[in-house]
Protein backbone atom coordinates (compact mmCIF):
# COMPACT_ATOMS: atom_id res chain seq x y z
CA UNK A 1 0.00 0.00 0.00
CA UNK A 2 1.20 3.64 -0.41
CA UNK A 3 -0.28 7.07 0.72
CA UNK A 4 -2.21 9.12 -2.18
CA UNK A 5 -2.18 12.92 -1.03
CA UNK A 6 -3.48 15.65 -3.43
CA UNK A 7 -4.96 19.60 -3.58
CA UNK A 8 -4.30 21.64 -0.40
CA UNK A 9 -5.87 22.16 3.37
CA UNK A 10 -7.04 25.31 4.56
CA UNK A 11 -7.35 26.09 8.11
CA UNK A 12 -8.83 28.88 9.82
CA UNK A 13 -6.32 30.07 12.91
CA UNK A 14 -8.35 29.42 16.17
CA UNK A 15 -7.62 32.38 17.42
CA UNK A 16 -7.15 35.31 15.00
CA UNK A 17 -9.31 34.00 12.57
CA UNK A 18 -6.88 33.65 9.81
CA UNK A 19 -7.01 31.36 6.99
CA UNK A 20 -3.65 29.20 5.93
CA UNK A 21 -3.41 27.23 3.01
CA UNK A 22 -1.26 24.07 3.11
CA UNK A 23 0.04 22.56 -0.30
CA UNK A 24 0.08 18.62 -0.67
CA UNK A 25 3.59 18.77 -1.24
CA UNK A 26 4.24 19.84 2.15
CA UNK A 27 3.49 16.95 3.61
CA UNK A 28 5.91 14.22 4.37
CA UNK A 29 4.27 10.94 4.61
CA UNK A 30 5.84 8.15 6.83
CA UNK A 31 5.17 4.57 8.29
CA UNK A 32 4.75 5.95 12.10
CA UNK A 33 4.02 2.60 14.23
CA UNK A 34 1.90 -0.81 13.79
CA UNK A 35 0.93 -3.45 16.16
CA UNK A 36 -0.17 -6.83 15.77
CA UNK A 37 -3.80 -7.55 16.09
CA UNK A 38 -6.43 -10.36 15.74
CA UNK A 39 -6.45 -9.90 11.99
CA UNK A 40 -2.72 -9.44 11.61
CA UNK A 41 -0.64 -6.62 10.99
CA UNK A 42 -1.95 -3.05 11.95
CA UNK A 43 0.17 -0.01 10.39
CA UNK A 44 -0.28 3.42 11.24
CA UNK A 45 0.93 6.56 8.58
CA UNK A 46 1.32 9.99 9.49
CA UNK A 47 2.11 13.34 7.87
CA UNK A 48 3.88 15.64 10.58
CA UNK A 49 3.72 19.68 9.94
CA UNK A 50 5.27 22.61 11.80
CA UNK A 51 3.87 25.44 10.49
CA UNK A 52 4.82 29.02 11.67
CA UNK A 53 1.07 30.03 12.62
CA UNK A 54 -0.80 27.09 13.29
CA UNK A 55 1.88 24.79 15.00
CA UNK A 56 1.97 21.53 15.04
CA UNK A 57 -0.66 19.72 12.38
CA UNK A 58 -1.13 15.91 11.93
CA UNK A 59 -2.37 13.98 9.32
CA UNK A 60 -3.17 9.96 9.55
CA UNK A 61 -4.19 7.30 7.98
CA UNK A 62 -4.43 3.06 9.64
CA UNK A 63 -3.91 0.56 7.53
CA UNK A 64 -5.58 -2.55 8.45
CA UNK A 65 -6.06 -5.11 7.95
CA UNK A 66 -2.94 -5.10 5.47
CA UNK A 67 -4.65 -3.92 2.36
CA UNK A 68 -7.17 -2.12 4.12
CA UNK A 69 -7.74 1.42 4.78
CA UNK A 70 -9.38 1.29 8.35
CA UNK A 71 -9.69 5.02 9.76
CA UNK A 72 -8.22 8.43 8.97
CA UNK A 73 -7.95 11.42 11.07
CA UNK A 74 -6.97 15.28 10.39
CA UNK A 75 -5.70 17.06 14.33
CA UNK A 76 -5.22 20.58 13.60
CA UNK A 77 -5.57 20.95 16.82
CA UNK A 78 -8.02 24.09 18.05
CA UNK A 79 -8.43 25.01 14.38
CA UNK A 80 -10.93 24.77 11.69
CA UNK A 81 -10.27 22.98 9.09
CA UNK A 82 -12.76 24.63 6.05
CA UNK A 83 -11.16 22.57 3.16
CA UNK A 84 -8.79 19.28 3.30
CA UNK A 85 -6.11 17.27 1.19
CA UNK A 86 -7.70 14.43 -0.57
CA UNK A 87 -5.70 11.27 0.81
CA UNK A 88 -5.52 7.29 1.67
CA UNK A 89 -4.07 4.52 0.95
CA UNK A 90 -4.20 2.74 -2.46
CA UNK A 91 -2.58 -0.64 -4.18
CA UNK A 92 0.95 -0.05 -5.35
CA UNK A 93 0.54 -1.29 -9.31
CA UNK A 94 2.59 -4.40 -9.94
CA UNK A 95 6.05 -4.32 -11.19
CA UNK A 96 6.03 -3.76 -15.08
CA UNK A 97 7.60 -7.09 -15.48
CA UNK A 98 5.18 -9.20 -13.37
CA UNK A 99 2.32 -7.43 -15.16
CA UNK A 100 3.93 -8.49 -18.63
CA UNK A 101 3.74 -11.81 -17.80
CA UNK A 102 0.01 -12.40 -16.28
CA UNK A 103 -1.22 -14.68 -18.42
CA UNK A 104 -4.60 -13.46 -20.42
CA UNK A 105 -7.22 -16.19 -19.13
CA UNK A 106 -9.04 -17.12 -22.39
CA UNK A 107 -12.74 -17.69 -20.84
CA UNK A 108 -13.03 -14.27 -19.32
CA UNK A 109 -16.69 -14.28 -19.54
CA UNK A 110 -16.74 -17.53 -17.73
CA UNK A 111 -14.58 -16.67 -15.01
CA UNK A 112 -16.92 -13.54 -14.65
CA UNK A 113 -20.00 -15.42 -14.10
CA UNK A 114 -18.03 -17.24 -11.40
CA UNK A 115 -17.07 -14.40 -9.58
CA UNK A 116 -20.61 -13.51 -9.87
CA UNK A 117 -21.89 -16.56 -8.20
CA UNK A 118 -19.17 -16.34 -5.48
CA UNK A 119 -20.08 -12.87 -3.89
CA UNK A 120 -23.97 -13.47 -4.65
CA UNK A 121 -23.42 -16.37 -2.34
CA UNK A 122 -20.98 -14.62 -0.34
CA UNK A 123 -23.65 -11.44 0.13
CA UNK A 124 -26.60 -13.62 0.92
CA UNK A 125 -24.87 -15.62 3.67
CA UNK A 126 -22.81 -13.40 5.21
CA UNK A 127 -23.81 -9.97 4.47
CA UNK A 128 -25.58 -7.38 6.18
CA UNK A 129 -28.43 -5.09 6.37
CA UNK A 130 -27.14 -2.33 7.48
CA UNK A 131 -25.99 0.05 4.45
CA UNK A 132 -22.32 0.81 6.41
CA UNK A 133 -21.52 -3.05 6.55
CA UNK A 134 -17.94 -3.86 5.51
CA UNK A 135 -18.17 -7.01 4.32
CA UNK A 136 -21.57 -5.51 1.57
CA UNK A 137 -18.35 -2.91 0.60
CA UNK A 138 -16.10 -5.47 -0.09
CA UNK A 139 -18.53 -7.47 -2.33
CA UNK A 140 -19.59 -4.37 -3.55
CA UNK A 141 -16.31 -2.98 -4.68
CA UNK A 142 -14.92 -6.88 -6.09
CA UNK A 143 -17.81 -7.19 -8.86
CA UNK A 144 -16.47 -3.69 -9.79
CA UNK A 145 -13.01 -4.95 -10.24
CA UNK A 146 -14.75 -8.12 -11.82
CA UNK A 147 -16.16 -5.58 -14.13
CA UNK A 148 -12.72 -4.62 -15.29
CA UNK A 149 -11.02 -7.75 -15.72
CA UNK A 150 -13.74 -8.49 -18.03
CA UNK A 151 -13.30 -5.62 -20.38
CA UNK A 152 -10.09 -5.81 -20.02
CA UNK A 153 -9.55 -9.40 -20.24
CA UNK A 154 -12.07 -9.75 -23.42
CA UNK A 155 -10.45 -6.51 -25.66
CA UNK A 156 -6.87 -8.03 -25.31
CA UNK A 157 -8.13 -11.28 -26.47
CA UNK A 158 -10.29 -9.99 -29.53
CA UNK A 159 -7.21 -7.46 -30.29
CA UNK A 160 -4.29 -9.89 -30.46
CA UNK A 161 -6.22 -12.28 -32.80
CA UNK A 162 -7.24 -9.77 -35.54
CA UNK A 163 -4.90 -8.39 -37.31
CA UNK A 164 -7.24 -5.07 -38.45
CA UNK A 165 -8.09 -4.21 -35.07
CA UNK A 166 -4.63 -4.36 -34.20
CA UNK A 167 -4.04 -2.00 -37.07
CA UNK A 168 -7.21 -0.01 -36.30
CA UNK A 169 -5.49 0.51 -32.72
CA UNK A 170 -2.30 1.90 -33.65
CA UNK A 171 -4.04 3.98 -36.78
CA UNK A 172 -6.30 5.53 -33.91
CA UNK A 173 -5.09 5.42 -30.72
CA UNK A 174 -3.01 8.90 -29.46
CA UNK A 175 -0.81 6.96 -27.75
CA UNK A 176 0.26 4.15 -29.89
CA UNK A 177 0.49 5.74 -33.59
CA UNK A 178 3.31 7.90 -31.83
CA UNK A 179 5.16 5.04 -31.05
CA UNK A 180 8.53 4.64 -32.80
CA UNK A 181 11.10 1.90 -33.76
CA UNK A 182 13.67 1.38 -34.75
CA UNK A 183 15.22 -0.78 -36.98
CA UNK A 184 17.15 -2.78 -34.55
CA UNK A 185 14.27 -3.19 -32.68
CA UNK A 186 11.87 -4.63 -35.40
CA UNK A 187 14.88 -7.26 -36.23
CA UNK A 188 15.40 -8.63 -32.92
CA UNK A 189 11.42 -8.68 -32.48
CA UNK A 190 9.43 -9.66 -35.36
CA UNK A 191 5.98 -9.24 -32.77
CA UNK A 192 7.46 -5.94 -31.48
CA UNK A 193 3.72 -4.08 -32.60
CA UNK A 194 2.11 -6.75 -31.42
CA UNK A 195 3.71 -6.92 -27.85
CA UNK A 196 3.60 -2.98 -27.59
CA UNK A 197 -0.33 -3.35 -28.50
CA UNK A 198 -0.66 -5.56 -25.76
CA UNK A 199 1.29 -4.10 -23.09
CA UNK A 200 -0.62 -0.62 -23.99
CA UNK A 201 -3.83 -2.22 -23.62
CA UNK A 202 -2.63 -4.03 -19.98
CA UNK A 203 -2.06 -0.29 -18.83
CA UNK A 204 -5.68 0.63 -19.09
CA UNK A 205 -7.16 1.27 -16.35
CA UNK A 206 -10.90 -0.53 -17.41
CA UNK A 207 -13.05 1.56 -14.73
CA UNK A 208 -13.03 4.45 -16.78
CA UNK A 209 -15.48 3.48 -19.11
CA UNK A 210 -15.51 6.22 -21.36
CA UNK A 211 -12.11 5.38 -22.39
CA UNK A 212 -13.13 1.69 -22.38
CA UNK A 213 -15.86 2.47 -24.66
CA UNK A 214 -13.74 4.43 -27.36
CA UNK A 215 -10.76 1.64 -27.07
CA UNK A 216 -13.59 -0.95 -27.81
CA UNK A 217 -15.29 1.32 -30.15
CA UNK A 218 -12.27 1.78 -32.14
CA UNK A 219 -10.58 -1.34 -32.43
CA UNK A 220 -13.49 -3.92 -32.55
CA UNK A 221 -16.13 -1.01 -34.12
CA UNK A 222 -18.09 -2.01 -31.19
CA UNK A 223 -19.29 0.81 -28.58
CA UNK A 224 -20.53 -0.54 -25.46
CA UNK A 225 -21.64 2.07 -23.43
CA UNK A 226 -24.75 2.33 -25.24
CA UNK A 227 -25.42 -1.54 -24.09
CA UNK A 228 -25.80 -0.19 -20.88
CA UNK A 229 -29.30 1.51 -21.72
CA UNK A 230 -30.70 3.52 -19.18
CA UNK A 231 -28.65 2.22 -16.40
CA UNK A 232 -25.70 3.78 -17.89
CA UNK A 233 -25.76 6.43 -14.72
CA UNK A 234 -26.00 3.57 -11.75
CA UNK A 235 -22.95 2.10 -14.15
CA UNK A 236 -21.03 5.40 -13.97
CA UNK A 237 -22.55 5.79 -10.17
CA UNK A 238 -20.95 2.29 -8.79
CA UNK A 239 -18.08 3.16 -10.01
CA UNK A 240 -17.18 6.16 -8.22
CA UNK A 241 -18.83 4.88 -5.00
CA UNK A 242 -15.99 1.82 -5.84
CA UNK A 243 -13.30 4.36 -5.66
CA UNK A 244 -14.72 5.56 -2.26
CA UNK A 245 -15.01 2.15 -0.83
CA UNK A 246 -10.85 1.49 -2.17
CA UNK A 247 -9.86 4.73 -1.44
CA UNK A 248 -11.44 6.41 1.20
CA UNK A 249 -12.76 3.47 3.81
CA UNK A 250 -16.60 4.44 2.59
CA UNK A 251 -16.86 8.12 3.23
CA UNK A 252 -16.92 10.41 0.27
CA UNK A 253 -14.46 13.44 -0.70
CA UNK A 254 -16.17 15.55 1.72
CA UNK A 255 -15.68 13.13 5.18
CA UNK A 256 -19.69 11.71 5.04
CA UNK A 257 -19.77 8.39 5.44
CA UNK A 258 -22.01 6.18 2.89
CA UNK A 259 -24.74 4.59 3.98
CA UNK A 260 -26.27 2.96 0.53
CA UNK A 261 -24.46 -0.55 0.97
CA UNK A 262 -27.28 -2.61 1.52
CA UNK A 263 -27.89 -6.22 0.86
CA UNK A 264 -30.37 -5.04 -1.58
CA UNK A 265 -28.47 -2.03 -3.29
CA UNK A 266 -25.24 -3.90 -3.72
CA UNK A 267 -27.06 -6.97 -5.18
CA UNK A 268 -29.17 -4.63 -7.41
CA UNK A 269 -25.72 -3.51 -8.91
CA UNK A 270 -24.54 -6.66 -9.23
CA UNK A 271 -27.17 -7.85 -11.30
CA UNK A 272 -26.77 -4.69 -13.59
CA UNK A 273 -23.25 -5.12 -14.03
CA UNK A 274 -24.12 -8.79 -14.90
CA UNK A 275 -26.75 -7.88 -17.41
CA UNK A 276 -24.02 -5.51 -19.11
CA UNK A 277 -21.06 -7.55 -19.70
CA UNK A 278 -23.66 -10.45 -20.73
CA UNK A 279 -24.67 -7.42 -23.43
CA UNK A 280 -21.49 -6.84 -24.06
CA UNK A 281 -20.50 -10.85 -24.34
CA UNK A 282 -23.42 -10.74 -27.09
CA UNK A 283 -22.03 -8.08 -29.13
CA UNK A 284 -18.33 -9.48 -28.90
CA UNK A 285 -19.70 -12.96 -30.06
CA UNK A 286 -21.57 -11.64 -33.30
CA UNK A 287 -18.61 -9.64 -34.46
CA UNK A 288 -18.21 -10.84 -38.25
CA UNK A 289 -15.05 -13.09 -39.04
CA UNK A 290 -12.42 -11.16 -37.30
CA UNK A 291 -9.64 -11.04 -39.21
CA UNK A 292 -7.40 -13.72 -37.74
CA UNK A 293 -3.59 -13.77 -36.40
CA UNK A 294 -1.42 -17.15 -37.31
Amino acid sequence: MKVYCSGKARIRHGLTGKVNAIGSEELDWDLAGGDERQMGQENHYQAVVEHPHLGVLRWSLWEYPVGIENHRDSDVGNHQIIEDFDYGLEHEEPPPDDWAAYPIPKNPFTIFLQSYGQTRDLLTNHGSFAGTDLLNRMVFSHQITALEAYLGDTLINEVLGDIHAITRLIQNDSDLKQTKFTLPEIAANPDIVKDQVRDHLRSILYHNLPKVDALYGIALQLRILPLAGSEKDNLFQAVNLRHDCVHRNGVDKDGNTLTVFDKQFVQDRADLIKDFVEKIENAVRARVFPSAIP
